[in-house]
Parts: structure tokens; sequence; C-alpha cells
């Protein structure tokens, strides 16, 4: 596809707000931006309603819904956001792109937390979501992350002592491996992040500090929410960020949106809900949606599709509560899928096992990182790790700061890679658009009953893969209302509208193989029949619409 935009930098607040404000005074039929919210800083969390206006409003076409930096330094997942939208606006006229904006709605907020990313991207330090104190509201004792030699980046900081837990590693010199319980001879060190010693230090032992900006947005959720003591960065109650609230109010707000993707970085896995309990705790067919979307994503990002609660947390401590995937599936009753982008140990040659291995031993540690650092020197070049270097440091004394720029090696991608990473996330994208539930009328008659008398029938049909409530857990929730059918043009003799529940979609009918024989199986109704009786006279036009809050609105026009 043809792009207008460039991928050679993360992208900064500024030029986001530009980029978006351009699409919409350009393309006013396609595109509309609005805010969801304005965070402590003034920011705006841009919202970029997508669809071609022509063909009917925005909240009557189901919906997807893409976002970014929950997590400010995840900021591939913002840049996703962006490419996607690159993607639509530089193919317009391309009948795939026309044929998603005629029947569907895209809603994109490239960035949850825009302060967070700011700072992410003007400052050395790193941090989870806002830079707000939390929980503490002043710095506590101990080292605190800080760029001490001025090259811009926070390092690896190495510390000569007796007492040390590491020494140099025999394979490679830049590498750090941990310090056997019988190594008496040698030389030891202790290795922290590059920074200074907050409060009193008297000499001796050295202890990290917690970082100061402790909020996690995807803890803060009302679904299995849990306090700090818990769950490190939940906040002090569910939704007390202002951002987490507006993003959750706008969810709400647009009962249109069939399917959530949220963008995170890094690890290369599809990730899917619940995170909070076991999918064995989930209903089967709500599963068997996520996996069908996660073969999708798999084909064209070649990630593993795993369940959060079993699969890719730890067995030690596999649940995450409070998550905004979590909220979306149990409170709004909608898919919410998580992809984490780039893998650098993937890449590395380092393959990944599911829980995560918890019983490496120091040496499968040691050679895991051997192997990143000579797929960078062969891909990105030896510059990406800084040898380790003597520094004066006013607190410590000689100290040996070195390593990489983890914001940008292994968090991000490096700049050369992100391309790679935003063309598949997108392609999947595109794809996923179109499993969306799609209300459709069809096989329009009328039949003159006696004069003056109509009946207008028609079949109500969903043409979409995903049925019109979409999730089963949705159903659970009371205000999510079916499919209707309505007459209008011509005065109804009873009922103008009509209840028909919910269709299901192509995902009920199941393509069964037996040996050399084949079958198709349908569990559910995706076309139902309705009819109207009017009064008119030949000639006279009505309309039938049928609607439903996720499968969008159809209306067509006859006589009768």
């Amino acid at each position: 596809m043809a792009l207008t935009h460039v991928y050679d930098h993360y992208y900064r607040y500024g030029e986001i707000e530009e980029i978006l404000k351009g699409y919409a005074e350009k393309y006013p039929r396609y595109a509309a931006l609005s805010s969801a919210g304005q965070t402590p800083e003034k920011r705006q969390q841009w919202v970029l309603t997508v669809t071609d206006t022509e063909t009917g409003s925005a909240g009557d076409k189901p919906a997807l819904y893409v976002e970014g930096n929950i997590h400010a330094g995840e900021v591939t997942g913002s840049m996703t956001v962006m490419y996607l939208l690159d993607s639509i606006f530089s193919n317009l006229e391309k009948p795939e792109i026309k044929n998603l904006l005629e029947n569907y709605t895209l809603y994109a907020m490239p960035r949850v937390s825009p302060d967070g990313s700011e700072f992410y991207l003007t400052n050395a330090d790193s941090l989870r979501s806002a830079p707000r104190m939390f929980p503490l509201p002043e710095l506590v004792p101990g080292l605190q992350r800080k760029d001490m030699d001025g090259d811009g980046v926070i390092r690896l900081m190495r510390v000569k002592s007796p007492y040390g837990a590491w020494k140099v590693s025999d394979k490679d010199g830049r590498v750090m491996t941990a310090r056997r319980p019988d190594e008496l001879e040698g030389e030891f060190y202790d290795v922290f992040d590059e920074g200074y010693m907050e409060g009193p230090y008297d000499g001796l032992d050295i202890k990290a500090a917690p970082q100061p900006f402790g909020n996690d947005f995807n803890r803060n959720y009302p679904i299995g929410w849990e306090t700090e003591d818990s769950q490190k960065g939940s906040g002090d109650y569910p939704l007390s960020n202002p951002e987490t609230r507006s993003n959750a109010d706008f969810l709400l707000n647009h009962p249109n949106v069939c399917c959530v993707i949220d963008m995170h970085t890094s690890g290369g896995q599809n990730l899917y809900t619940p995170g909070y309990k076991s999918q064995k705790d989930a209903i089967k067919q709500d599963i068997d949606l996520y996996r069908m979307i996660g073969e999708i994503a798999h084909e064209e990002n070649g990630y593993p599709v795993l369940n959060l609660y079993d699969q890719y947390m730890p067995a030690s401590h596999p649940r995450t509560s409070g998550g905004f995937d979590d909220f979306c599936h149990f409170t709004l009753g909608v898919p919410a899928m998580t992809i984490e982008c780039w893998d650098l140990m993937e890449r590395a040659g380092v393959k990944a096992s599911y829980p995560p291995r918890e019983d490496k031993t120091d040496s499968e540690r040691e050679q895991e990182l051997c192997l990143a650092l000579k797929w960078l020197d062969e891909n990105v070049g030896k510059e990406a790790f800084k040898p380790w270097t003597e520094f004066d440091h006013p607190q410590l004394g000689r100290v040996e700061i070195g390593g990489g720029d983890v914001k940008f090696l292994f968090q991000n991608p490096p700049v050369p890679y992100l391309e790679q990473e935003l063309k598949k996330h997108t392609a999947f994208m595109l794809r996923l658009i179109k499993m969306l539930p799609r209300l459709r009328l069809e096989n329009i008659s009328t039949k003159k009953v006696s004069e003056g008398v109509f009946e207008v029938s028609a079949e109500c049909a969903n043409i979409g893969y995903m049925p019109t409530y979409v999730f089963k857990e949705a159903l659970k929730i009371k205000r999510l209302r079916g499919v209707s059918v309505s007459v209008s043009g011509v005065e109804a003799i009873g009922e103008s509208r009509l209840s028909l529940g919910h269709l299901e979609g192509r995902m009920a009918k199941k393509a069964q193989s037996r040996g050399i024989t084949m079958s198709t199986e349908l569990a559910g109704d995706l076309r139902k029949k309705v009819a109207f009786i009017v009064k008119g006279k030949e000639g006279d036009s009505f309309e039938l619409t049928c609607q439903s809050p996720r499968g969008g609105s159809f209306t067509v026009r006859g006589v009768l």
C-alpha cells in the first residue's frame, strides 16, 4: 500500500496531533477528530473517527476501536495506530479501503497517555504510564535512575566490590554473568541502573529506590481491581486516573464498538482475556472467537496466540488485576486483544516458552544475552551497546557505565526495524474489521392483501462473521439490544417495528470434514423473515430499516 508519512522516528505528541488534524481537514467525508479527554498536563486524548459518512453515520456502523500507549513507553503501539491510519488515507481509492469505509467505522486513539509518552520521548528516564508521583508524593531514598554521564541514555552502572553478585562473562566481555557461590578469587561487581543516591547514603550497600511514577493505567480498571499491596500501580481506586476514566467513558458511549485492539510492546505475542481468571471460567464460544481472531493475527504477524492467565503470565503469579482488556471483556462484553509488538530475543534466536520459565539457570541467561548482543552487532551495529566506560561518580566514586538503550532496542524496535512491525499489525487489523457483524435486508417483496392493504416482507440477515451480540458475555449485560426491523413511509397496521433478538454470524456455521465427506453444521439463525401489513396504494414508496447496536443500521427502499 502507498504511504504518505515516514516512519524513521517515533512521533511526539505535536506531530501526532498535526497529522490527525490534517486528516480531519483534508478528508471531512471520512475523518472527524475529537478528544476523549484532557490530561493533567493539558494534552488531548485525540480520537480519530474514520468512516464514509456518505454511506451512513459512524455510530450506525459496526466499529473497531484501536488504541496505543496505555503504557507510556510502548510507543511502537501508537506508531502502529498512525501507520494504520496512513494506510487508509493514502489508499482511499482502493476497493478494499472503499469497502471498509462504506460498511464499518474505525475509532483510533493513538495515545491513551500522551503526557507519559511525551515524557518518555523527551527524557532519558522511563515510566509505566504517567509522569505523576504515585503511590508516594516524594522521592524515596535509594538509587534513583538518572543519566549521569550526559549521553542521553540511562544505561547500566557497575560498581566493583568484593561482595559483588556479578562477574564479567568469559563468552563476551560486555556481558555480566552471576557470580558462583564458591567463587572467591577475581573481580566482582554489583550492577544497577545508571543513577544517583537520593537521600542519606552511608557509603555501604546500594539499594535501588522504587520508581517515582508508579501508576499503571492497565491495572486501574473496575474488573478484578486490587489495591497497591496486591497489584502495583493499580491507583487509588478504579478509574482514578483521568486518562483511564475518559477512555472507559468513550467506549461506554460508543455501543457500536464490536472489538478492541490494544497495542503494547514488547515480547511478540497476541494475547487474549481473561487475565484475572482462567479461560476455563469464561464462555467457550467467546474463547473460540478469540482463537479465530488470533489465527488471523498469527497469519500476519507470526506471533503466538496466548491466553493471559493460563499461558502468558508466569505460573507463580498468573493474575493481572484491573486490566483494560478484562474491562472490555467482562464489563462491556467486547473482545479485546492485546498485541505485544517487537521481540528482540526472538530475533536473536532465543526460543520462548509459555508460561514463561522461571527456572532458567544463570548460564542460560548469560547465553541469551550473548545471542542478543550478537544480533545487535550484526543488524544494528556495535555502537548499539556502549562499552563499559569509567566514570567518576560524585557519590560512588569510580564506576563504569555501559550497555544499550533499553528503550529503543528491547522495549521498542530500533528505528530501522520499526516499519516492519507496523506493517504486519496493520495488515491484521484491516482483515479483522471484515470479521465484524454486518446487517442486511434481502429478498424484499410486496403483496396486495386487499384494496389499500399490502404485505411487505423481507429477510433480515447478518452477513458478518461475528454474531450481532459479538460476545456471549455481552448477553449477561441486559442493556445490549438485539436486532430490530422497522417500516416507514407508509402506515403500518399493527406493529411498525419488530424485534428479532440477535442473529448469529458465519461463526455459527461449522465446516466439518470426515475423510472424503464434508458437511456444514449451523448453530443458530443468521437470517430471519419479517412481514408488515401496511396501508397504501400501488406505487407508494416505503423504507425498511434493520438495526442493532453492534450490527449497524441498513435501509432499503421499495414501492407497493
